[in-house]
């Protein structure tokens, strides 16, 4: 709470209220695994979070890792310009879904990752649908395992991680 009323105070944050057309399937797929770390799809193309063996402490789970993977990838859509528009995203967690839905969780961890998402999405008028696809359909699965896409598909981060997860994925 005294996160919210700290950015509910700040000049500047608004909220558009004019329609943002129908929904767009833009091939966005997050996924995660506790023992590596996260993949994104973005249209195709792929980005790769690998976890430092610290990450985890008391709180940090896996719905944590999910929730905070739709935060990167809503960083990704920040950084190319993407605004005014309803996306699709896809993501194999029901606890993350949940959270996203609802606009918290009873973890504080996700809550931050909720946070963080939320007003990303605001700044940039965009806003997200997350919907369950199976893991074994799930095109960022196979990221986990080892089996990266193309090369020449391959996006890095053009943002500065928050604080909080630089030092989970050191090699952003």
């Amino acid at each position: 709470m005294k996160w919210w009323l700290v950015k509910l105070s700040l000049h500047g944050i608004s909220q558009s209220l004019h329609p943002l057309g129908p929904l767009s399937d833009l091939g966005l797929y997050v996924d995660t695994s506790t023992s590596w770390g996260i993949g994104i799809i973005i249209s195709g193309e792929w980005a790769a979070f690998q976890l430092s063996p610290s990450w985890k402490i008391e709180g940090r789970d896996i719905c944590w890792l999910e929730t905070v993977a739709i935060e990167l990838l809503t960083y990704f859509l920040e950084s190319r310009g993407l605004h005014d528009i309803h996306l699709l995203v896809h993501s194999d967690n029901q606890g993350t879904i949940g959270a996203l839905n609802k606009g918290h969780s009873g973890n504080i961890h996700v809550n931050l990752a909720v946070c963080h998402t939320h007003l990303t999405l605001m700044a940039i008028s965009v806003i997200i649908k997350t919907v369950y696809i199976e893991s074994h359909v799930n095109p960022a699965d196979p990221i986990l395992r080892g089996e990266a896409g193309p090369v020449g598909k391959q996006i890095f981060p053009s943002f500065k991680l928050p604080e909080e997860l630089s030092s989970c994925f050191p090699n952003a």
